[in-house]
């Protein structure tokens, strides 16, 4: 068993590479900015940092047998609106990694880089082939961090395993990326945009086969060697727009102009080596890995849709526990006033007395926090003297006490519903406050 930091570890495929490295029987470091939103609090140790605090990696590396270097500028769009944030993550980044892994005497790191380094060759590509210097800035910098793997290998002596990973897609996967964004346009009922002619070909790889493939490449064997982790289906990007429609219903497609530093579809690689000398091949096609992510993404808006509702069932349950507590006061207010036009209780003193106990009851019982909750002071206190304003301004006091006096059981009676009322409405709304609206 080993101990592998993975930095990343909270991202897409990171968090994947997490789970796969347990259920290897292996024990997995997150390390990344956030906690991961994939895992339960304390399920998995995690270390809050940045790979561009060589200082904070050092000390989450420390214990480590090995990393997994997955933290990285992964989306090409942000990349080219920010090209020094991505040289110094991709690139600056990866060199911290190799460096506490020399300073630490580590046994392994291993590098994730991409396909994207043959965007640039021809016809069926493997390991070996010559590359050539890329177009985009995100294949510049991934490409750095493997040269950097091969010179700390060279003058240190530094283990490291290069795994060039095909397009990952599957559950979890960053929306921008181009299945989630043909997913949800579909779902939304709206057009697929493919990018030049759709001819263009890609090796997509489904992303827990792709965790299973990391994990293999720990083995001794693999140090010092360059594995392309991809699929075994060139798919192209038509091929996606309509299986994607297949799946989630029929959807209109349009396109537009090429995307630079784009395969041209003229690319094959070869997985062989991975399958070789790791055993590793990619067991989920790209049909049913499609599949997978619709049904994931379609339970996560249901569970969106869920808490939004329970939201507004909260929010309703708010309000009505406030009515509660607003009808009752008013109605003590107003009852308060009445009392007052008996001759046993005609002076200021004895009719705060009587407000006091009206009162009362209705706080001590539903357990209102008087102190914290100061707008609900100002909401029962301005309903009271609105009960007692509407009580004072009747005409016809004689006969209003006398029917008071003649109807005065019933009208303890109304007074203990309306309380009771209240108490129920803020117990409801305490309750609904309380429960998890994201299900």
């Amino acid at each position: 068993m080993s101990r592998v930091l993975v930095t990343g570890g909270a991202g897409f495929i990171g968090s994947f590479v997490v789970d796969r490295l347990r259920a290897a029987g292996h024990e997995a470091v997150i390390f990344d900015v956030r906690p991961s939103p994939h895992h339960a609090p304390g399920e998995v140790p995690t270390v809050i940092g940045d790979v561009l605090d060589y200082d904070s990696l050092v000390k989450a590396a420390r214990g480590c047998d090995a990393i997994a270097h997955l933290a990285a500028a992964a989306d090409v769009g942000e990349v080219a609106a920010d090209p020094r944030g991505a040289e110094e993550l991709n690139a600056r980044g990866t060199l911290h990694v190799l460096e506490a892994a020399r300073e630490l005497g580590l046994q392994r790191v291993l590098y994730a880089s991409t396909i994207w380094v043959y965007s640039e060759a021809e016809g069926e590509v493997d390991e070996d082939v010559a590359l050539r210097p890329p177009a985009h800035l995100y294949t510049a910098t991934k490409l750095a961090g493997e040269l950097y793997c091969h010179a700390y290998g060279e003058l240190y002596s530094v283990e490291t395993t290069i795994l060039r990973f095909g397009i990952p897609f599957g559950p979890r996967a960053r929306p921008a990326a181009v299945v989630p964004a043909f997913v949800r346009k579909a779902l939304d009922g709206e057009p697929l945009t493919i990018a030049g002619s759709g001819e263009q070909t890609r090796r997509f790889v489904y992303v827990e086969d792709l965790a299973d493939g990391v994990v293999r490449a720990l083995t001794p064997g693999a140090a010092g060697r360059v594995y392309n982790l991809v699929g075994d289906e060139d798919v192209s990007i038509r091929q996606i727009a309509t299986t994607v429609s297949d799946l989630v219903g029929d959807t209109e497609i349009e396109h537009t102009p090429a995307r630079a530093a784009d395969f041209g579809g003229r690319i094959e690689i070869s997985g062989e080596r991975a399958s070789s000398e790791l055993g590793w091949h990619p067991q989920t096609s790209f049909h049913e890995g499609v599949s997978k992510y619709v049904t994931w993404q379609r339970r996560l808006q249901q569970r969106a849709d869920r808490g939004r509702l329970d939201a507004l069932r909260t929010r309703f349950a708010t309000l009505g526990a406030k009515a509660g507590v607003v009808l009752s006061a008013v109605a003590a207010g107003a009852f308060g006033a009445l009392l007052t036009r008996y001759n046993t209780v005609n002076d200021p003193a004895s009719f705060l007395a009587i407000l006091v106990l009206l009162v009362l009851p209705i706080a001590i019982v539903a357990g209102v926090d008087w102190n914290s909750d100061r707008s609900l002071v100002w909401l029962v206190s301005g309903a009271m003297l609105a009960g007692v304003i509407f009580q004072s301004v009747m005409t016809d006091g004689d006969d209003v006490a006398h029917t008071a006096k003649h109807h005065e059981r019933l009208i303890v009676i109304v007074m203990v519903i309306l309380c009771a009322v209240a108490v129920w409405a803020l117990r409801r709304g305490a309750r609904a406050s309380q429960s998890d609206p994201a299900g």
